[in-house]
């Protein structure tokens, strides 16, 4: 006598539930699938479906945010990396020259002049804002025939997108040791790998004398002009330039 098993029956609700997994495909011994009657062979040309693996999902991951950075860098202000004609990927640019006043004065000032995303705010200011202006930051050392160097900050605008090739700049001399609220203004334009400069309001003459010390007082008497053409140059040269200048 034998007893009816309704997980062995196709047609009960409960075939397949039992013991022996019947037709769900229970993974057999040799790898492929069992079904009710033994397991199913792999066939010649089947395809088994595989977990993608997550190596690749890691890579693309890693190319997109490569490539989000790489825009985020570079679009804004293309003018940043090649600063002055020259492949600048820190987004900045060193240069001196000799600055010629109408009172009768010679200096030599340094600039170090720094630009784009990775500046950008640089000392909490911002000189412009806006499509096509970029606001500039660093650092400034001036000597005169009198021997002794001073240390200014910068700020200034270059108004460019993707060169500084004849892009007007504007680079003001602030901070100790000028007097508070003292500003020392210079304007100009790129030319090539050139910065040429000069005084627009007065405030060189005024914030020093010929002999490139800082004077303690501001007076519309001392009112002129100067003049300069920065290239790119060391800091070394800069100073080697203020020994001759002193000599």
């Amino acid at each position: 006598m034998s007893t009816f098993d309704p997980d062995s029956d196709p047609s009960s609700p409960d075939y397949g539930a039992g013991s022996g997994g019947g037709w769900r495909g229970a993974p057999g011994a040799g790898g492929g699938l069992t079904g009710p009657y033994g397991r199913i062979p792999n066939l010649p040309g089947m395809r088994r479906l595989r977990r993608p693996r997550g190596r690749f999902g890691c890579l693309a991951l890693l190319v997109l945010i490569v490539i989000v950075l790489a825009v985020t860098y570079i679009v804004p202000n293309p003018w940043a990396l090649h600063i002055g004609g020259r492949f600048t990927p820190s987004e900045s640019w060193q240069g001196f020259g000799a600055v010629t006043a109408s009172n009768g004065g010679h200096y030599e000032l340094y600039l170090d002049l720094r630009g784009g995303l990775l500046n950008a705010g640089e000392h909490g200011r911002a000189s412009c804002s806006g499509t096509g202006c970029d606001s500039l930051a660093g650092s400034a050392k001036l000597c005169g025939t009198a021997g002794k160097t001073y240390t200014f900050a910068i700020s200034g605008a270059v108004h460019s997108w993707w060169s500084t090739d004849g892009a007007a700049t504007s680079v003001d001399l602030t901070g100790s040791p000028l007097g508070d609220g003292i500003v020392v203004a210079l304007h100009g334009a790129w030319h090539g790998p050139a910065l040429e400069l000069h005084s627009p309001d007065n405030s060189w003459t005024e914030a020093f004398t010929p002999a490139g010390a800082i004077r303690p007082d501001i007076s519309t008497a001392n009112m002129g002009t100067a003049t300069t053409t920065i290239r790119y140059g060391s800091e070394n040269d800069f100073q080697s330039a203020c020994r001759r200048l002193a000599a």
